[in-house]
């Protein structure tokens, strides 16, 4: 089993734990029962998975979003790529361009977007990332939901395969 993580933008609705406007975790397993949360689940399956957020303060709806922190999305994915992240999903417009521009903020994570790869605080260790739309877009579609969910599966394969 792959550990995945999502980068989504902005967290909201968090049960009442967090007020709006105070700091979101910086990951967490994201509620199933919510439209993305099933999205999300639908498309790694049996794989572990984890959220992390381009906004670091709680949102009032899912229509409110905050402003992109680079350097927050740096330090998530510095500490998460500690814990063996084998694949990243960036998620949706937002999280692609503050994926983009954080990769030059901080230099624990140094990204190549054309070749599909990133690279971790170990220079050496390579890891590889799936850029998607929103798992909350409207448009997917069964066959885009079916050949994402496959492309997925056969990128954690290649991981998997390559750190034994």
């Amino acid at each position: 089993m792959a550990n995945i993580v999502a980068l989504l933008d902005s967290m909201w609705g968090w049960g009442g734990y967090h007020a709006v406007d105070e700091e979101a975790p910086a990951y967490f397993r994201i509620n199933p029962d919510n439209h993305s949360g099933r999205r999300l689940y639908s498309l790694v399956g049996d794989h572990n998975l984890l959220v992390t957020n381009c906004c670091k303060t709680v949102q009032a709806t899912a229509n409110h979003h905050g402003d992109p922190d680079p350097i927050w999305v740096d330090k998530n994915l510095s500490f998460l790529c500690t814990q063996r992240m084998d694949l990243l999903l960036v998620c949706g417009r937002v999280s692609k361009a503050t994926f983009r521009s954080s990769s030059s903020r901080l230099p624990a994570l140094s990204i190549g977007f054309d070749s599909g790869r990133f690279k971790t605080r170990n220079m050496a260790e390579w890891r590889k990332y799936l850029a998607i739309d929103h798992p909350a877009a409207r448009r997917w579609s069964k066959a885009s939901i079916e050949s994402t969910r496959q492309e997925i599966e056969r990128l954690c394969r290649v991981n998997l395969t390559s750190s034994k």
